[in-house]
């Protein structure tokens, strides 16, 4: 593994005094981006709880790293963390401001070790088996004649990219290619980043190969990985692998669409439907010749034939129109007929009619005449009552005019608020009133009340 050198941090203010807090935060953010891939084994004691466990990595020099892990990781190895077990995690350290102590939190854990990893495979296997990820019938299909292939590999290795395309013949296949790494830590990342890569933005695809060289298992552990598998199970677009030597069976070859046993393997999965169909058009093209010219030999006699028939056959054809033609010209004169004894009746019938419509039509004519007079009449006699009507309220209103009253020698007393006085009882003494008379007004005070 590489490491880089990041030298001394740079301090920002020289007289600057942190408090505890302060300073602990300032480490964590120096410390943290430094992910690293750490190998031990993990100590006696390990502190599980519900949704996260601790646990010691140790190493023969006698280091000691306490390491925090979410249980979800845990998860995805299949299987339970045990004392005593050597193992890779990847992740970073970080220090905890409330205790001052440092930890490294595991984003992903590796086991080390053929036997426990056939252990892992198995029981992942199983569980993944059971959840349904290996189905058949869930499967996309691979088309029969690709031509657009998303390839997934890497550069270097043992030849698997130089195979596969080696194996892949003339047939002018598009090889969009996507380099990642193919062991370690790290390909588990960049192999589903590849595979969502092609779905989202070349969702036309035929089908994503997937292929790398032969190896042992450590060296095949990405492709045994949760991840990995349901990376390939998600994907909407078909996925051939060619992972290992032929004995080689992964997790990942097990949820692909199809399996094939080599990088060169999976090259002749795709060339042979074309190469099958390249010998079938060469065979069509020999037969098609020797086809032609029968079908050629064969036409030349029927248009022998034909010559010899051609002339009879018209003259029978002709004939038959003129019979067929007479036959529909006599039918077409009775036809004729027929509907001109019906255009005599209907002449007769509507000269009969037109008569009694002129009568009709002079008769609605004169009722007219007679409602319109009507209904003139009528509009005057309304008139002349609504005319009545008015003089008679005009004459009523006259005579409640209250300046008529004032001018007849009455008059209307008022309060200090302007309201007319009814009711003697709400008056007080000393009180000013005023009375309207015809012509102007008295304010005057009230000396005393009488009721």
């Amino acid at each position: 593994m590489k490491i880089e050198n990041f030298g001394h941090p740079k301090i920002i203010f020289k007289e600057k005094i942190f408090s505890v807090s302060e300073y602990l935060n300032f480490l964590n953010e120096i410390i943290i981006p430094q992910k690293a891939i750490i190998q031990g084994e993990i100590g006696e004691k390990i502190n599980s709880y519900s949704r996260y466990s601790f646990f010691n990595l140790l190493d023969k020099q006698g280091g000691v790293l306490k390491c925090f892990v979410w249980q979800e990781i845990i998860d995805v190895l299949g299987m339970n963390i045990q004392p005593g077990m050597e193992i890779k995690v990847f992740g970073f350290p970080k220090i905890k401001t409330d205790r001052g102590e440092l930890t490294f939190q595991v984003e992903r854990i590796e086991l080390v070790g053929e036997g426990i990893l056939k252990k892992q495979f198995e029981i992942l296997k199983k569980k993944l088996e059971m959840l349904g990820y290996f189905r058949e019938e869930l499967k996309k299909p691979i088309p029969k004649f690709c031509e657009n292939i998303g390839l997934i590999t890497s550069k270097v290795g043992r030849g698997a990219l130089k195979d596969f395309k080696t194996h892949l013949g003339k047939f002018n296949f598009k090889i969009f290619f996507y380099e990642v790494k193919v062991e370690g830590s790290f390909a588990i990342d960049e192999i589903i980043s590849a595979i969502k890569w092609f779905n989202l933005n070349m969702p036309n695809l035929d089908v994503i190969v997937l292929v790398r060289g032969g190896g042992d298992w450590e060296s095949l552990q990405p492709f045994n990985s949760e991840e990995i598998v349901k990376a390939i199970f998600a994907s909407k677009i078909p996925i051939l692998t060619g992972i290992g030597h032929e004995d080689d069976i992964t997790l990942a070859d097990l949820a692909a669409s199809l399996r094939a046993s080599t990088p060169t393997h999976a090259a002749k999965i795709l060339t042979e439907n074309w190469q099958f169909a390249f010998k079938e058009i060469k065979k069509f093209e020999e037969n098609f010749i020797v086809l032609f010219y029968r079908l050629l030999k064969e036409n030349e006699e029927k248009i022998k034939i034909f010559k010899k028939n051609i002339f009879s056959n018209l003259n029978k054809k002709i004939l038959e129109r003129e019979r067929n033609l007479l036959n529909l010209i006599e039918i077409l004169n009775s036809h004729f007929k027929s509907y001109f004894k019906k255009f005599e009746i209907l002449e007769v019938y509507f000269r009969r009619n037109i008569l009694i419509i002129e009568r009709l039509l002079k008769e609605k004519k004169n009722k007219n005449k007679d409602y319109q007079e009507l209904i003139i009449k009528q509009k005057n006699n309304f008139l002349e009552k609504i005319s009545k009507n008015i003089k008679s309220q005009e004459q009523k209103i006259t005579i409640a005019n209250p300046i008529l009253k004032l001018k007849q020698g009455y008059s209307i007393t008022y309060d200090e608020d302007g309201k007319i006085i009814k009711d003697l009882k709400k008056l007080k003494k000393l009180e000013k009133i005023k009375t309207k008379l015809y012509k102007g007004n008295i304010i005057s005070k009230i000396d005393e009340v009488e009721y």
